[in-house]
């Protein structure tokens, strides 16, 4: 995608998030609130999935490491924009995911 592209679909996504936080707000079914700002429902939607997809892309994910990058036994190693991160395996779950909300919002 050229940086034209990718600038004008980031556009697109914050201004349709918006529309959605708005809907959201009204209290409104998406339906009513389609109706009462005269967008198509079908373009809603489209959106809306454009951008539930946009957020799943920037879900940290947890991958297998094998050979010398491989974490030491024990080890839960996270990586994520090229910082590295070694947690005992037997880290909370619950400290665990907060961890990784707290590194996914930076």
């Amino acid at each position: 995608m050229t940086d034209a592209l990718a600038v004008r679909r980031e556009y697109r996504l914050q201004e349709w998030a918006k529309v959605v936080a708005r809907c959201r707000e009204s209290g409104m079914s998406n339906r009513e609130f389609c109706r009462e700002n005269g967008i198509p429902e079908k373009t809603f939607y489209y959106h809306l999935r454009q951008l539930r997809e946009a957020a799943v892309d920037q879900v940290p994910r947890l991958v297998e490491l094998e050979g010398p990058a491989a974490p030491k036994e024990g080890v839960l190693r996270i990586q994520y924009r090229g910082a590295s991160l070694e947690l005992p395996e037997n880290i909370d779950m619950d400290a665990l995911a907060a961890l990784l909300r707290s590194i996914q919002s930076c």
